[in-house]
């Protein structure tokens, strides 16, 4: 595969067969001057949408009432003549007119009902001038069925039209893990599978995705062998692991403005960086969703979100959404390449380089807990990195959230870990299988929590700004006590659960003094454990107490960072990676306050920050130091500690040694 292009869009054309005159004013010079305003390098156009539109004369498929001319190949070949990438795009599981053709095609879930968006299940019934909610199809079953071969001979088609086919993107393929139509269920069967066992659904399910997936491959490879191949809807999706062997490269689709957020990425690319292949991260020019006509996110938004990606090693896709009569709206592109343009600035100091960070996190089955322990985490400039293949030897401290993912191999390796002097930090139900905990720590797991609140009491040292006095937490610790370990922190309980026949005040009912006291924190040499789940309980309350004292537990661990820094504040987020070829160390520093406006998080202010001081723990003496988009010269204290004077939306601090 030829260098990967960073600098994508993503063009969507879901459009109704009811508009007429599609493509009536696609002209090639206009679509050419929107790809260089927006300084592209890639643009993934379409060939077939979720209304079963095909954009090309097809002999296999639908082609858009409205078009009179092959539009997917007049895309394509403009975007060669000038140097771009042009992959296409196909739908998979929506297809609306294949769906209310074929209803034996629509997946089912296991009570017979048919799967679909909230939106479209909730207007099946209705008449046709029921209003319409946002993103409403049914969802198609790919399994190796009627629809299917109806993919595989677009497929066909599309590659044997095209001489040139950089890559092809199929979407919405992985949606939801289980199929109970009346297909699946007889091919369960057949494959001596049980369909009333969930279990057995999901693996046919999953062989039958894979199948899929393997064959839309190998036909393409047919025709053009070194094409890019991306399975969205799942293809990037952390829990799908299935799948990644089937992608060439992987696309992490996410609207921070209105589903996923500002801090959904890094978990993402962290993980995906220790693939072995391209990466990008996904966002949308939209100011909420996806096919949105007429929104905009604002230009320095972009920047932002296009600077936060290249951090983290993933290149960029900017989503839009062609108007039907074909003409590109050039007011997109302008803030595009306003993005792209910064973007082609500070990428040599974003990639090709090496993580050096000392804290690994251990990736948990729930999307959610990473996230939680991953933002409580950049609040407070902790980078970190993910414990992939159980490789625990990188890192100076592991964190080991709920609901990990560790097999035998990986307990037997992280115990390995403990023995050579690894420090482990593990909270709520973490490592805990058949009522005891899988490593030692002091303490013996008793159980689940009795009530629906407790309160934390600990004598934090004097620089733990912290209450000295219980503090209430509504998600309640796990049960334990100390066997040989010490113990920092405890939980004190409630008289009673809040219910109808037992209140007490408005919210809580408050500790009882003389109850039960119970460890909270407990220490056995390089292992500590927390009995709350507090990066859980951070995230539904918001508490800086919360936060704060989760730092102080893992500061009794974490003691040897690459780097520190002040002066970020909770907003700010950095990385700090090694490019050993140029012989220097390059800081990502970003910083903006996203706010709740209306349905969508907003990026409006980014304003400065000022004297924020980076002081590196690395092996090297930094012997030059200055800012990779300015040129700046920054003076170096001792070799190793640089102040930048001013951060305005992000910095590339390289550092030389």
């Amino acid at each position: 595969m030829k260098k990967f292009p960073i600098r994508q869009v993503h063009l969507d054309f879901h459009t109704s067969p009811d508009i007429p005159g599609v493509g009536s004013r696609f002209d090639k010079e206009q679509f050419q001057a929107a790809l260089k305003a927006g300084k592209l390098e890639s643009i993934t156009v379409f060939a077939k949408c979720h209304h079963s539109m095909c954009y090309y004369p097809t002999k296999v498929g639908t082609m858009h009432p409205g078009l009179d001319f092959d539009l997917t190949g007049a895309m394509v070949e403009a975007a060669h003549e000038i140097g771009v990438r042009a992959p296409i795009y196909i739908t998979a599981g929506w297809s609306q007119m294949d769906a209310d053709l074929h209803p034996e095609w629509i997946s089912r879930k296991a009570d017979g009902t048919l799967v679909g968006t909230p939106s479209r299940r909730a207007i099946r019934e209705m008449d046709d001038d029921t209003p319409m909610g946002n993103c409403s199809w049914d969802t198609l079953c790919l399994n190796d069925n009627g629809y299917c071969q109806h993919i595989y001979a677009i497929t066909e088609e599309v590659c044997q039209r095209y001489k040139d086919v950089d890559g092809l993107f199929y979407d919405i393929c992985i949606v939801g893990n289980t199929c109970y139509c009346d297909e699946c269920v007889a091919g369960m069967k057949a494959m001596g599978l049980d369909p009333a066992k969930e279990e057995d659904a999901k693996h046919y399910y999953t062989v039958k995705r894979q199948a899929f997936m393997d064959k839309c491959a190998k036909i393409m490879r047919k025709y053009h062998p070194n094409a890019t191949i991306f399975f969205n809807s799942g293809g990037a999706n952390i829990d799908k692991g299935p799948f990644h062997d089937y992608q060439t490269h992987f696309e992490m689709e996410d609207l921070p403005t209105a589903w996923g957020g500002y801090d959904a990425l890094p978990v993402r690319a962290k993980f995906f960086s220790r693939k072995g292949k391209p990466y990008l991260g996904m966002t949308g020019k939209f100011h909420l969703n996806w096919g949105e006509f007429g929104g905009f996110k604002c230009k320095e938004a972009l920047k932002y979100e296009v600077a936060a990606m290249a951090m983290y090693g993933a290149g960029c896709s900017i989503g839009d959404h062609m108007h039907p009569d074909g003409e590109m709206e050039l007011q997109t592109y302008e803030n595009v390449g306003f993005a792209y343009d910064y973007l082609q600035k500070i990428a040599p100091f974003c990639y090709g380089g090496k993580p050096t960070a000392r804290l690994g996190v251990v990736m948990s089955e729930n999307k959610v807990t990473m996230e939680q322990v991953s933002k409580l985490l950049m609040e407070n400039q902790l980078d970190y990195d993910i414990v992939f293949n159980n490789d625990f030897a990188p890192f100076d401290t592991v964190i080991v959230p709920e609901q990990q993912m560790l097999d035998e191999a990986g307990l037997a390796a992280l115990k390995d870990y403990i023995a050579q002097g690894g420090k482990v930090l593990f909270y709520g139900q973490a490592l805990v299988k058949d009522g005891a905990f899988s490593i030692d720590c002091g303490a013996q797991y008793i159980g689940e929590p009795l009530y629906d609140c407790d309160y934390i009491y600990t004598t934090a040292p004097a620089d733990v700004d912290i209450p000295k006095a219980p503090m209430l937490c509504t998600v309640p610790a796990q049960r334990i006590c100390a066997t040989d370990g010490e113990v920092l922190a405890e939980t004190m309980q409630p008289y009673f659960s809040r219910t109808k026949g037992h209140f007490c005040g408005h919210r809580n009912t408050p500790h009882n003094k003389d109850g039960q006291h119970l460890p909270a924190i407990v220490r056995k040499g390089n292992v500590v454990y927390m009995a709350h789940s507090v990066p859980a309980l951070y995230h539904k309350e918001g508490s800086l107490y919360h936060k704060r004292y989760f730092l102080m537990a893992l500061k009794l661990l974490y003691t040897n960072p690459a780097f520190t820094v002040t002066g970020l504040g909770s907003e700010g987020r950095i990385t700090l990676i090694q490019q050993p070829e140029q012989n220097r160390y390059c800081a990502n520093m970003v910083y903006a306050s996203p706010s709740k406006r209306g349905e969508a998080y907003v990026i409006e202010d980014i304003l400065p920050v000022y004297n924020i001081e980076l002081k590196l723990n690395v092996p090297r003496v930094i012997k030059k130091a200055y800012l990779g988009n300015t040129g700046e010269e920054l003076p170096v204290t001792d070799g190793k500690s640089v102040v930048i004077p001013k951060l305005e939306c992000h910095a590339s601090v390289v550092l030389e040694y």
